[in-house]
């Protein structure tokens, strides 16, 4: 979905709609926008580096996090393979999607993970899962080719300067994490928590990340938001979140990340849920690159930060 065209694109943008557009100044897409130039918080580097996000979590509490199995900063990669369990997370802590290996070698495979020879779309996330050296594409990926992959992507910019927080995380490095499983062996599904100074105002659920991906927006009631020209596809969630989550989990999940956020005006708090066990993900503080949502979003989320800023919260 792009934006309207209203002038060149911004310094250090790559999409259509990294641009200001007054007509809608008061969209959340425009407001993060608006961030993204302008803010230079010292605490955006730290939230979206990936491994330091932990120690911030750990400070103010609250909230299981992944077991770390490595954590290294060397230029050339080289990974411990005899000494990894056969499932784990392989990623660099300043990039998001492209080069993250989920390594699948256990007895069993993963559930929900399609398999098949096809070439990988743009549109698809840049997740592999490995397993018995190969992705869920066919493609092959031997052990020196993660890491050739992995000491390449550690030498590249971020690919949107604009993304200030983001292209200025430093040290960069390879981080090999716990791959966390829900109660059918499959990979749990993602709740963001997008917080307006420390105030959940719109939860996000994206299920069937590796499969058919289907997205869709609720209240902190857990009521569905309908959207009329919705960002992704809803492939029919529920209506109210709790015919699939009890109401003191997600109480609880609304009370970490009004935690996890109350030092910052906004930011998207990604949480993993895995039995009863509530995990921290990754903060995102530049939502989609400040892609326009559907029109309700988009105005719902602008008027809550611009709420939020009103009632004086601290920021």
């Amino acid at each position: 979905m792009g934006g309207t065209n209203h002038g060149d694109i911004l310094p250090g943008g790559k999409c259509a709609w990294h641009r200001f557009d007054p007509s809608k100044s008061e969209h959340f897409s425009q407001k993060l926008l608006y961030r993204m130039v302008n803010d230079r918080n010292p605490a955006l580097p730290i939230m979206e580096n990936k491994y330091l996000a932990r120690d911030l979590v750990q400070r103010l509490g609250g909230c299981a996090l992944p077991e770390i199995y490595h954590w290294s900063t060397d230029s050339k990669v080289r990974i411990d393979w005899e000494n990894l369990p056969k499932r784990c997370v392989i990623k660099t802590n300043h990039w998001s999607g492209d080069t993250l290996f989920i390594m699948d070698n256990a007895d069993k495979p993963l559930n929900g993970i399609t398999r098949k020879l096809k070439l990988r779309s743009r549109g698809e996330n840049g997740y592999l899962v490995i397993r018995n050296g190969k992705d869920q594409h066919g493609k092959p990926w031997p052990k020196w080719r993660i890491q050739w992959a992995l000491s390449r992507n550690l030498k590249k910019e971020f690919p949107v300067p604009l993304e200030w927080g983001a292209y200025n995380i430093k040290p960069r490095g390879v981080m090999i994490e716990e791959l966390l499983v829900d109660e059918t062996d499959s990979l749990p599904s993602d709740w963001k928590f997008h917080c307006f100074s420390g105030k959940v105002g719109i939860i996000q659920l994206d299920t069937g990340r590796m499969s058919q991906h289907s997205q869709a927006i609720y209240d902190c009631d857990g009521n569905k938001i309908e959207q009329t020209n919705a960002h992704k596809v809803d492939l029919g969630e529920p209506q109210n979140l709790a015919t699939i989550l009890k109401p003191e989990i997600l109480k609880s999940m609304i009370s970490i990340c009004e935690n996890l956020s109350k030092e910052i005006d906004y930011t998207r708090v990604d949480l993993f849920l895995c039995g009863q066990e509530i995990y921290f993900g990754e903060y995102t503080n530049y939502h989609q690159s400040a892609s326009p949502q559907s029109i309700e979003w988009d105005t719902l989320a602008g008027r809550l930060w611009a709420q939020q800023i009103t009632d004086g919260v601290e920021q």
